[in-house]
């Protein structure tokens, strides 16, 4: 057999393993009978797209889908987590703002979910966008709640990018940051990604571990810091009622 052949066989059979997770939690026995592989290759296949952040070990042998999955289906138009548009919503009415809901994919996080807040001004933001970590909300929340060694790792790789000139471009400084942020429990991007957009989020956790967050974006202009602070609450529930959709 050829060399391409051998590839696109091994993407086949990776695709159908993927296919074969589904919604919630699937033992590796399952997961090899209804992707068609043997239980060897399933474990194999399984530890590939688990270092590479597409698949999480839940233990006892079992296996579901990871949050950069779900980022991919948000690029691809696809990710709905059945409730969560709704509770999204719910949150959006209460504050009057924008609502957005992003799952990290490697150095980024991706937007799946948003939901636009009154008036006729829409912000430009939208399903499938990939948003930086280190000067957005939801971004410098996932920062926060991962290890120290692990921010300094994802740094290194991507760097501090300048968006505007609020951004946190100096190590130290987006370091002391993320200390605020661990804390007091919530992240602020005051115009550090976007001049004119102020944000709060907080993260979304799976088993302890950072899968995304969720944000209220406002105008600075028609939202001072401390009403957008003031949201926190709703925010926090509405995490908590996400987090429990998502588990």
């Amino acid at each position: 057999m050829a060399v391409g052949e051998q590839s696109d066989g091994a993407v086949t059979r990776a695709l159908r393993v993927l296919e074969a997770l589904g919604p919630g939690t699937r033992k590796l026995a399952e997961i090899a009978e209804a992707a068609g592989v043997t239980r060897t290759n399933a474990h194999r296949i399984l530890g590939v797209l688990t270092d590479a952040g597409y698949v999480q070990p839940v233990g006892g042998g079992s296996y579901r889908l990871a949050p950069r999955s779900a980022a991919l289906g948000a690029a691809l138009g696809l990710a709905a987590p059945r409730g969560v548009g709704e509770a999204l919503r719910e949150l959006g009415e209460k504050v009057g703002a924008t609502v957005h809901l992003a799952l990290r994919s490697g150095s980024q996080a991706v937007y799946v979910h948003k939901i636009d807040g009154p008036g006729p001004v829409r912000m430009a933001s939208s399903v499938g966008m990939h948003i930086p970590l280190h000067c957005t909300a939801i971004g410098k929340a996932v920062l926060a709640a991962m290890g120290e060694d692990q921010v300094r790792e994802l740094i290194a790789d991507t760097g501090l990018p300048v968006r505007t000139a609020n951004t946190l471009a100096d190590v130290a400084a987006l370091g002391a940051a993320l200390a605020e942020v661990r804390a007091r429990g919530y992240a602020l991007d005051d115009e550090e990604n976007e001049v004119g957009i102020r944000c709060l989020g907080m993260a979304l956790s799976r088993d302890g571990v950072p899968g995304g967050g969720i944000s209220i974006s406002t105008l600075t202009y028609t939202t001072p810091r401390e009403q957008l602070v003031g949201y926190q609450p709703a925010l926090a529930a509405t995490v908590d009622q996400v987090s429990a959709l998502m588990s």
